[in-house]
């Protein structure tokens, strides 16, 4: 189950261990952060669903929808305000819409047990619990509008890696190995769901790919080989390109798109707005390229993985890619 409220991180908290795509600044107007969250979710559960077989060890379950306290105005016996649980956001391709739940939904008896009195991060707690469990399907008695009904939902495994939402005019995604993160920047940039897309598959094939933990394994190994090692050289394979972990990474990405089933076009959208954009850059803040591919790499390898996803889906395999991980 996704949490119950909406997270807003300072960028710093997570960039430690993180694998931006660019580092670009554009001015943009400011939006209302849920209604940015709420995008951010309809656009990465899909794709968390669509990579679940390749997390086996950080997996969870999700029914699709999040829960809030809505004020009430109380009655002649109760005059004083009260809040009572109900569903806040639903993404419409996942269980709880398909299964006939809708947003104001009031939440009355989660598997028979009435929980109408309980507030909406207990009644989350619990159904996570129910979920973690195993115990399917969750019956959830429900109230609209004064007519109760009762919906039955079964969850759907998706990676358990947080999305997230960072406030920053700067256009960037980043991930730590726990963390899908995208800054308001580039939300804002990229208006259409696919674009946006391909900014999360990038950094979920991070994830995926252990990039964050391989990262953070081999600076504690190079700490001590510099400790031991004389005149404080390292064996050069202990350092790994960092361009080709980025390129890894858009490998993945782009079937994780596929998977995900969205448009492949958007990469290509993508990369050409980032390189209008690096282009007004002034040349000594273009630093990106000695840790990414240039744009120009980028898109011509994304070309070949395109190719080979279009001749697999005419050949009706699996949209598997070469060297991600598998159970």
């Amino acid at each position: 189950m996704l949490q119950t409220r909406l997270l807003l991180l300072a960028f710093f908290a997570i960039s430690a261990c993180s694998f931006p795509m660019y580092g670009l600044h554009k001015a943009t107007p400011r939006i209302d952060p849920e209604s940015l969250q709420r995008r951010l979710y309809d656009v990465g559960l899909p794709l968390l669903a669509a990579a679940v077989e390749w997390c086996p060890f950080e997996r969870d379950a999700t029914y699709g929808f999040l829960l809030r306290n809505r004020p009430v105005a109380g009655d002649a016996v109760d005059p004083g305000t009260r809040t009572v649980p109900v569903v806040a956001y639903l993404h419409p391709r996942l269980p709880a819409a398909s299964g006939g739940a809708a947003v104001g939904d009031r939440i009355i008896e989660v598997n028979t047990t009435r929980v109408e009195a309980d507030r909406a991060e207990a009644i989350a707690q619990r159904i996570h619990r129910l979920t973690a469990a195993r115990i399917q399907p969750l019956q959830l008695e429900i109230e609209h509008d004064g007519v109760q009904r009762t919906v039955v939902l079964w969850a759907q495994p998706v990676c358990n890696f947080a999305l997230h939402l960072l406030d920053s005019d700067v256009i960037n995604g980043v991930s730590n190995g726990r963390i899908m993160a995208v800054t308001t920047g580039a939300m804002q940039s990229f208006i259409q769901d696919d674009e946006l897309a391909w900014i999360l598959a990038h950094e979920l094939a991070h994830n995926i790919l252990s990039h964050a933990q391989n990262a953070q394994l081999r600076m504690m190994l190079n700490t001590f080989l510099r400790a031991t090692a004389a005149g404080g050289r390292l064996p050069d394979q202990l350092s790994p390109e960092p361009r080709s972990l980025e390129a890894e990474a858009d490998y993945v990405g782009a079937y994780l798109m596929a998977r995900a089933g969205y448009d492949l076009d958007a990469v290509e959208r993508v990369w050409e707005q980032m390189r209008r954009l690096e282009g007004r850059q002034p040349v000594g803040k273009r630093g990106i390229s000695h840790s990414h591919p240039t744009t120009v790499e980028r898109l011509a390898a994304f070309h070949r993985t395109r190719g080979e996803i279009e001749a697999k889906r005419r050949r009706g395999e699996l949209l598997q890619p070469q060297f991600a991980p598998v159970e």
